[in-house]
């Protein structure tokens, strides 16, 4: 059984709907543990919910933001699978399985068969900053200097070993993706994306005053993630990836008024 451990904060919806599709989607045994880092809207409501009917295994619930640096520190205290887990954000969606397993199963296939790996992670539809040709060519796994919470499989002791993320409560980003992948690479392990396991990645529109990336312009709302706007970015496509998206745009609108 391996560990999935989120960290949310804020857009309780498309953390819902994180939590139904991974459910959905994931034949693999798991186990959900996931940290809500002082949400403003819904998300405990709807987290507690979902903890009661089983879906999440380990639920802590932070009062203030204490920043995702440790956020991810304090879950990864809570971790117990060997010798992988995964670490993710709270609006990712894999893809469907396939004859060659579910997502989680052919990620434990990659790391099995590359262990100088620190760091395996899906490989988004949109990768932010990239142009779309990033992967041509690619072998199964692309080699990078980090990797964002995609999914992302890492050995746990090598994660415990490096020293995991900052011990600082700061409620920022803070670039913990190059803080975790730099801490494994000073290990020897090598960091990369999978060229073939896939997922979507649940960010926001863009809207006046906005950056493309669902983020207001002010710094205050960049260090609590993306917005919550509905319904995010690309949905036109999620169903060629086999999201139920009209379910998913009528609740929406119905929440929406």
């Amino acid at each position: 059984m391996i560990d999935i451990a989120m960290v949310s904060c804020n857009r309780g919806r498309i953390t819902a709907q994180a939590i139904q599709e991974i459910r959905a989607r994931t034949t693999t045994s798991y186990r959900l543990l996931v940290l809500d880092n002082g949400s403003e809207d819904d998300s405990v409501r709807i987290l507690q919910a979902y903890y009661d009917k089983g879906y999440i295994d380990v639920l802590v619930l932070l009062k203030e933001n204490t920043g995702i640096h440790w956020a991810h520190n304090t879950l990864l205290d809570l971790v117990e699978s060997k010798p992988y887990y995964v670490c993710t954000d709270n609006d990712l969606i894999p893809c469907v399985p396939t004859e060659e397993g579910d997502w989680l199963s052919r990620l434990i296939d990659l790391a099995e068969r590359n262990p100088d790996y620190g760091a395996i992670a899906c490989r988004p539809h949109i990768l932010i900053g990239e142009g779309g040709g990033l992967f041509k060519d690619s072998p199964e796994i692309k080699d990078r200097g980090h990797v964002g919470a995609h999914l992302r499989m890492m050995p746990t002791a090598a994660v415990r070993k490096s020293g995991g993320w900052k011990r600082e409560k700061r409620p920022a980003r803070n670039h913990e993706e190059k803080t975790i992948c730099g801490n494994l690479r000073k290990l020897g392990l090598k960091i990369g994306y999978s060229r073939d396991v896939r997922i979507i990645h649940l960010f926001g529109r863009k809207e006046e005053g906005e950056d493309p990336w669902g983020y207001p312009e002010s710094h205050d709302h960049k260090a609590r993630g993306h917005r919550d706007i509905w319904p995010p970015v690309d949905a036109f496509a999620w169903y060629k990836r086999g999201v139920d998206w009209e379910t998913c745009r009528r609740e929406g609108e119905s929440e929406n008024g």
